[in-house]
């Protein structure tokens, strides 16, 4: 019984990223030292309902990361991003769906030049519910 818990969560967790950039940013640097890595599975963040949500902060790894992020960035169906002073500092990119309306969303933000973070979103939000999300104060 134990074995067939371990192995359906395996399975969910290797299928949430699967197709994209972004999961090898988790499986390179989510153990790495000065990086810290938070998954949840049908979770709930300020009333909206997670089937995924994986983020990953960093430290002094902004090179190694923005080859993945402009990776799915070209494949992204929504590009949303915010430039200061000529760099993309933060912004999101809704990536194809999966099946019975579940959207995947793809969030960064590295003001700090060198640091920052990668947000994995699985869920049925749309690209108004994740800016809602990411900018309400609740």
């Amino acid at each position: 019984m134990l074995s067939a818990v371990m192995a359906l969560a395996f399975a969910l967790g290797a299928s949430a990223q699967q197709g994209l950039a972004v999961d090898n940013v988790f499986r390179r640097f989510g153990h790495a030292k000065g990086c810290t890595m938070v998954e949840m599975h049908d979770a709930e963040l300020k009333g909206y309902k997670l089937q995924v949500y994986k983020s990953l902060t960093y430290k002094n790894l902004q090179p190694d990361i923005d080859p993945y992020l402009k990776a799915d960035r070209k494949n992204a169906k929504k590009i949303r991003e915010v430039v200061q002073s000529g760099r993309i500092v933060s912004g999101y990119y809704m990536m194809s769906p999966l099946g019975g309306g579940v959207n995947r969303y793809v969030l960064f933000s590295n003001p700090r030049g060198n640091s920052g973070a990668v947000i994995y979103i699985e869920g049925r939000l749309t690209p108004d519910d994740i800016m809602k999300l990411c900018y309400s104060s609740m």
